[in-house]
């Protein structure tokens, strides 16, 4: 009884805030700051907080003036900040500290105005920090389903379009820790659950597709609208050319219509010329619709001869019209 009347006690004295807050001026704050009290209060407590042990600091600050209390609660924030480990201890008292409504204002006055504004700002600095060991306890839980084959995509990449950015771009960070197992699971799913077709960009299939080398998440990338995404994994691809894999598919990339110019380019450049990558431009000389295109592109890079030959033992007409078309642009 006596124990919890003593906590009821700690909690009031720690939360006793006027009601409106107080205007201080900036000299009174920097004085409270720098004083010999507050100074050894702060080094005192940090060694609390380091220990997680919020009972006894709560405590030691309700022994404070409010003024000398917010300047030393400032500075334990600034600690965590400066420290960046936490637990769930630290995450719950800092999760208290960006609750706090400010105690203490100051007035700035500017070129004919005024500008009241909190005169200690950890409330910012502690909601960060919070945000931050969420995100770091989501990723571990991420990871850790994952692993055991329990991470359900189509479900954990939901709520608004800012979360599943946030989520997006949390899964793309820690894709590299996952196994090639992990990964396999998470492939298999794009074959089996219709949700994940509506995700809202190509952020988790581009790099599924390219740590797996799945030729079906693949394939789903090309079909899909480009972002910024399959663009990035078509421009790796080349880098990586001419290795076998990223030779095909830069080929299949070329279904897409706003990624296959870069995709023919790609491939032009080689030097030499993939065997299979020779066939595959041969064949589109055939086409109506990319001919000219794939014409224009090895005439640019100097297969002028190789292009009139094929032009001249053709009996089809559509590669000597597109030959013809891709020499009138030639500078």
């Amino acid at each position: 009884m006596r124990q919890g009347l003593c906590m009821l006690l700690l909690l009031l004295a720690g939360g006793l805030k006027p009601a409106v807050a107080v205007e201080v001026s900036k000299q009174e704050v920097k004085q409270v700051v720098a004083s010999p009290q507050v100074q050894t209060r702060v080094a005192a407590l940090t060694t609390l907080y380091d220990r997680s042990d919020f009972r006894a600091l709560e405590f030691n600050l309700s022994q404070l003036a409010l003024l000398q209390q917010e300047a030393v609660r400032s500075q334990l924030v600034q600690h965590a900040l400066d420290s960046g480990e936490l637990d769930q201890a630290k995450a719950s008292w800092l999760q208290a500290q960006a609750e706090r409504k400010p105690a203490f204002t100051v007035v700035e006055q500017g070129d004919g105005y005024l500008v009241t504004q909190s005169a200690f700002h950890y409330g910012v600095q502690a909601r960060s920090l919070v945000m931050e060991w969420r995100q770091i306890l989501l990723a571990q839980e991420m990871v850790r389903d994952a692993e055991v084959g329990e991470l359900v995509l189509s479900s954990w990449l939901v709520g608004d379009l800012r979360s599943q950015k946030k989520r997006r771009d949390l899964f793309l960070k820690h894709l590299p820790e996952l196994s090639e197992q992990a990964v396999a699971q998470l492939v298999r799913q794009f074959t089996s659950d219709s949700k994940l077709m509506w995700l809202p960009d190509n952020g988790v299939i581009a790099r599924l597709a390219a740590v797996s080398g799945d030729e079906q998440m693949y394939h789903l990338l090309w079909l899909r609208r480009t972002d910024r995404y399959s663009l990035a994994e078509v421009n790796r691809l080349a880098d990586l050319a001419p290795a076998p894999v990223a030779v095909k598919q830069l080929m299949a990339a070329t279904m897409n219509p706003s990624l296959k110019p870069i995709a023919y380019k790609a491939l032009v450049t080689l030097k030499p010329l993939p065997v299979e990558a020779r066939a595959f431009l041969q064949e589109k000389l055939d086409e109506v619709d990319d001919g000219e295109m794939v014409a224009y592109e090895l005439a640019r890079q100097g297969y002028v001869q190789w292009l009139e030959k094929l032009a001249s033992d053709s009996r089809n007409q559509v590669v000597k019209n597109n030959l013809k078309a891709a020499m009138a642009r030639l500078p």
